[in-house]
């Protein structure tokens, strides 16, 4: 598993190198930062945002636009998706790699607005995704749905082109996050979409922190003993990663685990993405609460 990655994906700069030059007709984003992931249940002027940087052949000269889609999900019911804004190649200016680089964002009401809720029609347990579009000057379009999987949640772009947005509820503490998940995306691999994942709350580990334990990862020497610590920011539900001890996985070699992300507050689902030290950085790691 993790020793593919690594005779794969020897440095970031061979990947983005690897895939643009197999990928002659594309081009593709990065997610730089996530500045903002979720929005304020009781302010509509909340804003969701990312930072994302923009590759092609042409060092950016094919941008186009950039479209930005919402859907909303509640009670297990998916909306229609909607057109919210679109950024033309303007927005983003020339950044530190030489390339097209802007904010991506939308507040809480241009959402609601454009799926026509209301006061009333959304709860705090509802979900938003966001999807990303590039167009490209000949009128092609990139996204989730026809990018390779280097680039979706992959080792160097960290760009899934779509971005689950939860409410931010106010949290006593992280016992809410104790019990079992449903694993719904994992870059590096250790799990299959569906697997169980064990979370577990322990009060002496801090108020707002859990543990993400390795019971069921099958990789690993130590899975028994290791596990990741969540510290959850409460005033935003950022989420930072760091683990009791080193991940040894069986005949290849032990790594450091730390990252970064989110929590849905509101719902309990956990949005990662998680560090590897000597191999890989920047994997998506998703988990809903069964």
């Amino acid at each position: 598993m993790g020793m593919i990655l690594l005779q794969s994906c020897s440095s970031e700069e061979s990947t983005a190198d690897n895939v643009l030059a197999n990928t002659t007709r594309g081009a593709i984003l990065r997610t730089l930062k996530v500045n903002q992931s979720t929005f304020n249940f009781f302010d509509t002027s909340s804003k969701w945002s990312v930072n994302i940087e923009e590759q092609d052949g042409k060092n950016g000269d094919l941008l186009s636009e950039v479209r930005l889609y919402v859907k909303h999900t509640k009670n297990g019911v998916t909306s229609a998706e909607k057109l919210v804004k679109s950024y033309s190649a303007t927005a983003f200016p020339k950044g530190s790699n030489n390339l097209p680089t802007g904010e991506v964002s939308a507040t809480l009401a241009e959402t609601l607005a454009k799926l026509g809720l209301t006061t009333g029609g959304y709860t705090t347990s509802d979900k938003f995704t966001m999807r990303l579009e590039l167009v490209l000057t000949d009128g092609r379009t990139f996204t989730n749905t026809n990018s390779s999987s280097t680039v979706v949640g992959g080792v160097y772009f960290s760009s899934g082109f779509v971005y689950s947005v939860q409410f931010f509820c106010p949290l006593a503490s992280a016992a809410a996050f104790n019990g079992n998940y449903k694993v719904t995306a994992d870059a590096w691999a250790d799990y299959a979409v569906g697997d169980i994942v064990p979370v577990q709350y322990v009060s002496t580990d801090g108020l707002y922190t859990f543990r993400i334990r390795n019971t069921n990862n099958p990789y690993l020497n130590n899975p028994s003993t290791s596990y990741m610590i969540v510290t959850i920011n409460p005033s935003n539900a950022v989420a930072t990663v760091t683990a009791n001890e080193q991940f040894d996985y069986t005949g290849w070699m032990k790594v450091t685990v730390t990252g970064s992300g989110s929590v849905g507050s509101c719902t309990g689902d956990i949005n990662l993405r998680l560090n590897f030290s000597g191999s890989s950085q920047n994997q998506t790691f998703t988990l809903v609460k069964i």
